[in-house]
């Protein structure tokens, strides 16, 4: 077994929530109270923890991924409900998609809402790899090759030597 290592992520809230999330492959563990940056494996299975200090009552909530840019936010779960249970785990399996660049910050945010408060975290992760790796990279790079191309081609008659 891989011994759990701390790691980082956010959290700021009004009402002395708590969360916390495992990776299986490493047993890497993120508490929602550290700060920095989370190297994750692009596809993984993770524990995950969070609580509140009283019943919530009528709840909502929320985790997305802002990708990114020209990708957008990718919504991971969404939830709401009534419940006088203060806390919850789950398992979660995640599998990210080959178009998702490894080796750039990509930012995961919670937000629970209650009636006690609010309670809303982020952490930043950052696929384990580089960003060449991903069939975007590219095609963005060859897109940029042709139309430096084009445009050498089509300079090219403007320059042409007068004797």
């Amino acid at each position: 077994m891989v011994p759990s290592r701390p790691v980082s992520a956010e959290l700021t809230n009004d009402d002395g929530c708590t969360a916390s999330a495992t990776w299986a492959s490493s047993g890497m563990v993120v508490d929602a109270t550290q700060t920095g940056t989370v190297i994750i494996p692009r596809a993984d299975t993770v524990q995950w923890t969070g609580s509140v200090p009283a019943a919530p009552g009528d709840y909502q909530g929320s985790v997305t991924i802002r990708l990114p840019k020209p990708f957008g936010e990718l919504v991971i779960d969404e939830w709401s409900g009534t419940s006088v249970t203060t806390s919850n785990q789950g398992v979660e399996e995640y599998d990210l998609p080959a178009f998702v660049p490894a080796g750039v910050p990509i930012t995961l945010y919670g937000r629970h809402v209650d009636a006690n408060g609010v309670c809303a975290g982020r952490v930043t992760l950052q696929i384990d790899g580089s960003p060449m790796s991903s069939p975007i990279t590219w095609v963005a790079l060859g897109g940029t090759a042709l139309t430096g191309a084009a445009v050498v081609a089509l300079a090219r008659p403007m320059f042409r030597r007068v004797v």
